[in-house]
């Protein structure tokens, strides 16, 4: 049962920083576009530390990570147990992050019986701008909270933190919006008690963000066995009852499906992903014309059998560059690096023509290649699609184009 901070010593992290990560520039995963949001979060910091008698280090808590480490899941849903304040931090791209609206939903859920009865939601979320957003793209949820941005300044509240920390004409400003927030923070995590949490693993909630949804959708087909069709032999460590829960480069205890790490990349690049098994999208691979691009994923172990074969055929479909394959492998899986020659050659014979184009990516060896390599695929994907949609010119009488003469002399 949920219990309240108590006055008398400390109970977890003052606030935990709730933003979308930024992609890199060019999908390589050079340089960190998000070291900006990590002074502020620093900064915030300086001021608990200075204002409060709260232990060095534990002032605040920001996930640094793209969380691809074994225990990231526990560790967020650790800090998201016992944090006092939930600050978001709001830019389009955030309430595009599927993983922020789990991080908000966790938090809302320790109010408890409160929110569920219909009560207001938690004084203990203090959102901040990262970057303007507009109310109406806002989901309900990020409406529903009343927080006067102009309390931390107007050029704050115009352009956001990211505008005004960045130039030096705006130090003073930037300089008074920290204070302000760092303020509000305390003052709410003293006097307004968040009730402790028990968040055995935030993946599995559900995203508050339901009602804000990106325009660009991609189609994310799976094709994995569950646990209860895996070919004989095959160990079960990477496998879920389903194909979404496909984990292929898992090397510890938690378990992160792919399709997961998909899906927020894919949003954090602005599109709406959708994901299915082989068996749901079928209709959309066998189809000559689609309503989005596509990217498949391919369990080597998916093509063994004459079963698994026929099932790929759909895919192996040439003239569709819109649609890309990529079959990940993990080197530290001793029976897949055992088995990887009649592995090839199944695919092969599956997904002969499909793997031959340029966009598919056959041989993806680990996690971070994986991750390096999506951005790009999802453009190129995009982009195959586009070029292939019909133009529609104007009706009427075709006019040519206007030409450029020499004036007369």
């Amino acid at each position: 049962m949920a219990a309240p901070h108590s006055s008398g010593g400390y109970q977890g992290p003052y606030f935990f920083l709730s933003y979308a990560h930024v992609p890199s520039l060019d999908g390589t995963g050079s340089g960190d576009p998000n070291q900006w949001v990590e002074r502020l979060f620093r900064a915030l910091c300086d001021y608990i530390l200075h204002h409060t008698n709260v232990p060095a280090g534990s002032a605040g808590y920001m996930d640094r990570g793209l969380r691809t480490g074994e225990n990231w899941p526990r560790a967020l849903s650790e800090q998201l147990s016992t944090c006092r304040v939930f600050v978001p931090l709001y830019s389009p791209r955030y309430f595009e992050s599927e993983s922020c609206g789990k991080e908000w939903a966790c938090f809302v859920d320790r109010a408890g019986d409160h929110v569920a009865a219909g009560g207001a939601m938690p004084e203990a979320i203090i959102p901040a701008l990262w970057t303007p957003v507009r109310l109406e793209a806002m989901p309900q949820v990020a409406r529903d909270i009343q927080f006067n941005h102009t309390d931390l300044g107007q050029h704050y509240a115009d352009q956001g933190f990211y505008g005004i920390m960045k130039l030096q004409k705006y130090r003073r400003h930037y300089q008074n919006a920290v204070h302000e927030l760092g303020r509000r923070i305390i003052e709410v995590a003293e006097n307004t008690p968040m009730p402790r949490g028990n968040i055995s693993n935030f993946t599995t909630a559900k995203s508050v963000f339901t009602d804000s949804v990106p325009e660009r959708p991609i189609t994310v087909t799976v094709v994995a066995p569950g646990t209860g069709s895996l070919p004989e032999g095959r160990d079960p460590a990477y496998y879920g009852e389903t194909a979404s829960e496909w984990d292929p480069y898992r090397t510890g205890g938690d378990r992160r499906p792919l399709a997961d790490c998909v899906a927020e990349v894919a949003r954090s690049r602005g599109f709406l992903p959708e994901i299915g098994s082989l068996g749901e999208h079928t209709g959309m691979l066998e189809a000559d014309d689609s309503h989005a691009p596509g990217v498949v994923l391919v369990d080597p172990w998916a093509a063994s059998g004459e079963e698994g074969r026929r099932a790929l055929r759909p895919v192996d479909r040439p003239g569709r560059p819109w649609v890309t394959v990529m079959v990940p492998w993990n080197l530290d899986d001793p029976q897949t690096v055992r088995h990887q020659e009649r592995l090839r050659h199944d695919l092969r014979a599956a997904l002969g023509a499909k793997l031959a184009e340029p966009e598919s990516r056959p041989y993806v060896p680990g996690f971070d290649d994986f991750r390096n390599m999506l951005p790009d695929v999802l453009r190129r994907a995009e982009q195959r699609y586009l070029n292939r949609a019909p133009a529609y010119p104007p009706e009427g009488e075709k006019i040519d184009r206007p030409k450029l003469t020499r004036p007369e002399e």
